[in-house]
């Protein structure tokens, strides 16, 4: 099964070209990176997947669902999604493993009946996670960081088969990134795990999970294909259009503009 296939897609809006001409693949075992600065067209990429925009031309397929013959709405329940939109809509009481809970009733509040031993499922991804100290906090004693760990908790509640992070660092500081990041890598273990999609502006993001990069600039695809072929000065200077260096340290990747 083919996880994501876009063939030549097009996204025109009010007589302007959004996305042009892309063709990506994704395959199963392959965890992406979509690399973009600020308007490159990232987040509208993030939409067509979602069938939140609909294409003006090309082909997009999903998990084998084929836009304009598949069930879009079964679909949408095999994906997830965090962004940093999603935090604010909690009620700042509510507990950490409630919350993550939300997830299976794709909602910010829980207005079904639940046992303690429901909750049990939700304590035990915490913990798998390595969020078990989050486990009977309130979500408003929370960091920037625990919060964004629970949304990941939560979009994996129902065990989708597509997690997609959207600038999931937005707003944290050096030390809860970098804990973010190694969480990221027990999810990759887990054997539910899902195929990771993750939007970000940041190199230093690229961590060893990642096996895949799109370069998207400008709503067209400038280069896609194995992390390691495409992270050097030659590939990156092309893709900036400003001359650039790349360090690598512990295996991340840091990319800096040179003198």
């Amino acid at each position: 099964m083919t996880i994501i296939n876009l063939k030549n897609v097009n996204l025109t809006r009010n007589k302007k070209e959004i996305l042009k001409d892309i063709t990506w693949k994704v395959n199963p075992g392959e965890n992406w990176v979509i690399l973009g600065l600020n308007g490159s067209g990232k987040s509208s990429l993030l939409k067509l997947i979602l069938a939140e925009e609909w294409k003006t031309s090309g082909e997009i397929t999903v998990l084998n669902t084929q836009f304009g013959n598949g069930e879009i709405p079964k679909l949408r329940k095999r994906i997830s999604v965090v962004g940093s939109f999603i935090a604010e809509r909690f009620q700042p009481n509510i507990k950490a493993e409630n919350l993550v809970y939300t997830g299976k009733f794709n909602s910010s509040m829980l207005y079904k009946p639940y046992t303690d031993q429901e909750l049990d499922e939700a304590r035990q991804l915490l913990r798998q996670m390595g969020a078990k100290s989050l486990i009977g906090r309130n979500y408003a004693s929370l960091s920037q960081g625990e919060k964004q760990v629970l949304l990941i908790a939560r979009s994996l509640i129902l065990k989708p088969e597509l997690l997609i992070l959207d600038e999931a660092t937005n707003g944290l500081d050096l030390f809860a990134k970098e804990k973010l990041l190694k969480q990221l890598q027990q999810i990759n273990q887990l054997k539910t795990a899902p195929t990771l999609i993750y939007i970000s502006h940041h190199p230093d993001e690229i961590t060893d999970i990642f096996t895949h990069l799109l370069l998207l600039r400008e709503g067209k695809v400038i280069q896609s294909g194995k992390k390691e072929n495409l992270l050097n000065e030659k590939i990156l200077t092309d893709f900036y259009q400003e001359k650039v260096e790349v360090h690598r340290f512990e295996q991340k990747y840091f990319v800096i503009p040179a003198n």
